[in-house]
């Protein structure tokens, strides 16, 4: 097959905890596409991929997609692959490219998060100069975050920079003064709490 081959797939919820029968969508997808979608839930490991294009179903979000088998030859899967982006280490944090900051604290087993999208930090406050938004990207680009991996379910590289006492004294003042009132409460949690905020998650899709 070749990457713009057309490929039919059907979906539906996945939601063990509902007993009723889901309605099913067709939805045909080039084999580009449905190898993102799986990529998406493997990352790139070739035998993984294989795997699931041979047994032709995969969960994504909330959904089963299935299809007929698809058994791709090591020439043909290396082809498709070769459609995606690898990660790539040396590719130094740009906040020009940055779309969204994840703020998490360090409780165990599972961090309490917030994600924050550039549209919504991006708003000056009245009479503020600075954005909450201009304020991460400083404070991230002091930090020097390092690099993590590309995600193929967020279509970006993923960077990662921990909080110090002093990065957190300096973030509580920046919410104070410059986020937004509905990004302030969700933030709120991680100031003078048992865990506090630890470290920032960054993604920068890639041009």
């Amino acid at each position: 097959m070749k990457p713009d081959d057309i490929v039919p797939v059907k979906y539906t919820e996945d939601l063990a905890q509902f007993a009723e029968v889901r309605p099913v969508v067709r939805q045909p997808m080039t084999l580009r596409e449905l190898v993102g979608l799986v990529l998406a839930t493997t990352g790139k490991q070739p035998a993984r991929v294989r795997e699931l294009l041979r047994g032709g179903t995969c969960t994504y979000n909330i959904y089963r997609y299935w299809w007929d088998a698809i058994d791709l030859d090591d020439a043909a899967l290396a082809a498709a692959l070769r459609e995606f982006p690898d990660p790539d280490p040396a590719r130094a944090f740009r906040a020009g490219d940055c779309v969204w900051v994840n703020l998490s604290d360090a409780g165990e087993p599972t961090p309490h998060a917030v994600l924050i999208e550039r549209a919504e930090a991006a708003r000056r406050r009245w009479l503020r100069a600075q954005s909450f938004w201009s304020f991460l990207m400083e404070l991230a680009g002091a930090l020097a975050p390092a690099y993590v991996d590309y995600s193929y379910y967020h279509l970006a590289d993923l960077y990662r920079a921990e909080l110090a006492a002093a990065d957190r004294a300096r973030l509580a003042d920046a919410v104070l003064r410059l986020a937004p009132r509905g990004l302030q409460e969700r933030l709120a949690r991680g100031f003078g709490a048992e865990n506090p905020w630890a470290r920032l998650e960054l993604a920068c899709p890639r041009r």
